[in-house]
């Protein structure tokens, strides 16, 4: 059977989830995919071919998902707390691609660099979409969302790697975190009190 170019990107994947991406030879990629090291370099010329091409995929179906959420709601705080909720239920769904885009190959390379940029970049702007609703835009520093987001990212790194670990449960923490430069100490507490949606994203506000 020909071993796909999908094949290769998921022994990637399944490998750096229990060895680590440095400690992951084409070699065994190949074997674990039913290949060979000759195969895999008609399709990925090197191993960090082969995860540009895992970040790139992994980011547009996470895009995918959370843009979606975030333009189902008409407003914000709903429309960002919508987004946040699809994050949750995408990194749930997909483990090793949260492990290996946020710890693994974060900060690997220039290639992996303008990755993440764009990545980031999208969620910063749906941060700051706030601006657009609060009594004083111009009182909103510039790096407001970036340190909202940059903070966010500092929660998730530290409690990835348990697995017991229910995000859904950190989204109301992380709306705080969100809502509070934009609309003020009051509504960043009433996000601590909002039910959630149910794991298919229907809502439970009221």
């Amino acid at each position: 059977m020909k071993v796909r170019r999908a094949d290769y990107m998921q022994a990637m994947l399944d490998l750096t989830f229990d060895l680590g991406y440095e400690e992951v030879a084409i070699e065994q990629i190949a074997a674990a995919a039913g290949g060979t090291a000759a195969d895999f370099k008609r399709h990925f010329p090197t191993k960090l071919d082969c995860a540009v091409a895992i970040l790139e995929e992994l980011a547009e179906n996470n895009l995918r998902a959370v843009r979606g959420a975030f333009d189902s709601e008409a407003e914000w705080p709903d429309s960002l707390r919508a987004a946040a909720y699809a994050h949750a239920r995408w990194i749930a769904e997909n483990p090793k691609k949260m492990h290996f885009g946020l710890l693994e190959m974060l900060w690997a390379s220039d290639l992996t660099g303008a990755l993440r940029d764009h990545l980031f970049g999208s969620y910063i702007a749906m941060v700051d979409a706030g601006r657009e609703v609060t009594a004083d835009p111009d009182a909103i520093a510039d790096y407001t969302a970036e340190s909202v987001v940059g903070s966010i990212t500092q929660v998730l790194v530290r409690r990835l790697d348990k697995s017991a670990l229910d995000l859904y449960a950190l989204v109301p923490e992380m709306m705080y975190l969100a809502v509070r430069p934009y609309l003020g100490e009051e509504a960043a507490r009433k996000e601590l009190t909002i039910p959630p949606p149910d794991r298919e994203g229907r809502s439970g506000a009221t």
